[in-house]
């Protein structure tokens, strides 16, 4: 079972070390982008976008990319993670939390 955290609880303390390859995989499903946006389909053009604006566009990039990972069984999304790290930082300390 998946724990959601919504936007709006979610703070610095939540980020997982990259290195925590369990944890990192757990806060990508801290989201569901697919009931967020309603689809599969949404969440992935969404993601595949890629505008990087508000905690909710890095939250579903992450989440789009662990789900690709366990499809694949490869370990992407944590490459992913320490790329949008600086930016969740970023938003938690005052940025667009929408």
């Amino acid at each position: 079972m998946k724990t959601l955290i919504p936007n709006s609880a979610l703070t610095l303390g939540h980020l997982p070390e990259p290195t925590d390859k369990k944890e990192v995989f757990a806060f990508a499903m801290s989201f569901d982008g697919y009931e967020h946006f309603g689809s599969f389909e949404a969440a992935a053009d969404n993601a595949r976008e890629g505008t990087r604006a508000t905690l909710t566009d890095l939250r579903n990039e992450l989440f789009m990319v662990a789900r690709a990972s366990r499809h694949c069984q490869d370990e992407i999304f944590l490459d992913r993670y320490v790329e949008l790290l600086p930016l969740f930082k970023k938003v938690l300390s005052g940025g667009d939390r929408t």
